[in-house]
């Protein structure tokens, strides 16, 4: 497995990007479909969702299994993958959490109140999904656990990732940037971007990777900039990023 940063993209073009940890690019694939969003697999694979559809990607794009839900008024807003399970949020005629082994069959799923923006893996059988001013924490089972309300409801989570003991999870509205958490939702740092950010994904010594508009960015988890990738084409819409790397530890 090598360490990379997978970024999904609308626009002008459709496909998805396969950048090093410092933002430049290795690869590319251009799928002619539009993605919500993207998921790094343990193998350095990857998983898509468009619509009412998930796909499973090699890196260097080739295509390795595609699963279409029957209902054509599903769409899946979000993924995230395990060394075992895919789990995908959906919104439409249904709403809730779907829970696939890496070959996509479902196993289970459950149904949620809200819309999820934004889903992550927790390192206990647990899941947190994003939804308005709210970060909830359930149980791979659809128990919540935990529902943090953040006090003005004009700040809308747009993504959340999990690495370690944190939670990092990207916001819009009223406010701009990212806030670092602890596994029970407790702040411990946040960081104002001044732009809007479609996705979050932590990588390396905990530094985070953000998708805004045309640009990739990179930051510590302390909120100084490492990297600012801005693609040429204006056109081009980043909606998804995911890291994989090894960890020393």
């Amino acid at each position: 497995m090598t360490n990379n940063v997978y970024a999904s993209y609308n626009g002008s073009q459709k496909g998805f990007t396969v950048r090093d940890l410092n933002l430049n690019q290795l690869s590319f694939c251009n799928t002619g479909f539009n993605i919500n969003s993207i998921a790094a697999g343990a193998n350095g694979d990857l998983y898509l969702t468009s619509a009412n559809r998930i796909y499973h990607y090699k890196a260097d794009g080739t295509l390795i299994n595609t699963m279409t839900f029957p209902d054509a008024g599903i769409n899946y807003t979000s993924i995230t993958v395990t060394v075992d399970h895919v789990y995908a949020s959906y919104s439409g005629s249904q709403v809730g959490v779907t829970v696939r082994d890496l070959n996509l069959n479902q196993l289970s799923w459950f149904a949620t109140p809200f819309v999820t923006s934004g889903i992550a893996a927790g390192t206990n059988n647990d899941l947190y999904l994003a939804s308005g001013n709210h970060i909830y924490h359930y149980g791979t089972n659809g128990a919540l656990i935990y529902d943090m309300v953040f006090p003005i409801n004009t700040i809308n989570y747009t993504d959340v990732t999990v690495l370690g003991d944190k939670v990092y999870a990207s916001y819009n509205g009223s406010q701009l940037g990212f806030t670092v958490r602890d596994l029970n939702l407790n702040q411990l740092s946040y960081c104002n971007t001044g732009f809007s950010i479609s996705s979050i994904a932590a990588g390396k010594s905990g530094n985070v990777y953000l998708a805004s508009a045309n640009n990739l960015y990179n930051y510590t988890a302390s909120g100084a900039l490492i990297y600012d990738m801005r693609f040429p084409d204006t056109g081009v819409n980043y909606t998804g990023v995911s890291v994989v790397f090894v960890s020393l530890t």
